[in-house]
């Protein structure tokens, strides 16, 4: 699977970010390798499995290549088929520890994605088990990650809620993304921390509800099983019209853009949102909830 992020347009209504020198010298050499061999950026595309729109954002230092297959490791299967077409010796592939900004409160494997998340133009969840972290009120953060094991540190929770809670900045902009969310019922039913925490977090979900950018809906038990029976995923609209399909694990994620293994995700999105309840009974089912917490 592809893994992608976006280094941010400058826009004046929002905070710029500097592009890193390590990925603008990964664009650079990109570029050099492929005019070296001789080829347009088209030409690369037909030897390889991903878009001419996709290698002129890399050669411009406008998105990462990387990906993240699991643990503290960054990959790239972009660069792979780079170096193996363009002859480079693994030259760029070489490059790809440097991009990792030390800096970065994310753990490695999320980093990409968050990068992701903070570009896209409307934002599909599917969520099984927790509130979606974009969702989450600060105390539900933290008795969340106090659920971990092992048990992290207080240190440790407070990163991980700081770095969760500066993920839903986005939010706040001129022009949000759009947000779709499916959420299954046991979220509403599993109580994380104290009945206040958990009506606090509940409340955020039905004032969320009302905003005209958000579509929330609630899978309930009657349903019985559902087409993302099998798990949680996101699926994100990015720039440049691609799309991409986000899947975690514990300590571990994958992300492709590749149309092929987005699509399926997409369609099971909708098949969710046509057997969820419409927003309406969905609000109502929240509500009952905190009643009962």
């Amino acid at each position: 699977m592809t893994d992608l992020h976006l280094v941010p347009e400058e826009d004046a209504d929002e905070p710029q970010r500097a592009t890193p020198l390590a990925l603008r010298y990964h664009a650079s050499e990109l570029k050099r390798y492929r005019e070296a061999a001789g080829l347009t950026q088209e030409q690369l595309s037909n030897l390889i499995p991903y878009s001419k729109s996709m290698i002129s954002m890399v050669e411009t230092a406008k998105r990462s290549p990387l990906e993240t297959r699991g643990g503290e490791k960054l990959t790239s299967r972009f660069t792979d088929y780079c170096d193996q077409v363009l002859d480079t010796g693994g030259a760029l592939s070489r490059i790809l520890p440097l991009l990792e900004d030390a800096g970065d409160p994310y753990p490695s494997w999320f980093r990409p994605y968050a990068n992701l998340e903070a570009e896209a133009t409307a934002i599909y969840i599917f969520q099984s088990q927790t509130v979606p972290g974009l969702l989450q009120t600060e105390e539900y953060a933290q008795e969340l990650a106090r659920c971990l094991y092992p048990v992290p540190s207080e240190t440790e929770v407070g990163s991980l809620v700081t770095a969760r809670m500066q993920r839903q900045e986005i939010l706040g902009r001129t022009e949000p993304p759009h947000l779709f969310f499916v959420i299954d019922e046991a979220v509403l039913k599993r109580r994380i921390g104290t009945a206040s925490v958990m009506r606090q977090q509940l409340q955020r979900l039905m004032d969320v509800s009302q905003w005209p950018t958000v579509n929330l809906l609630i899978m309930p038990f009657s349903v019985g099983g559902h087409p993302a029976i099998d798990g949680s995923h996101v699926i994100l609209d990015l720039p440049e019209g691609e799309s991409a399909l986000y899947v975690e694990g514990p300590g571990s994620a994958t992300i492709t853009t590749v149309p092929s293994e987005v699509r399926p995700a997409q369609l099971r999105f909708l098949a969710l949102c046509g057997a969820a309840l419409p927003s309406s009974l969905s609000v109502e089912m929240i509500e009952k909830y905190m009643g009962e917490t």
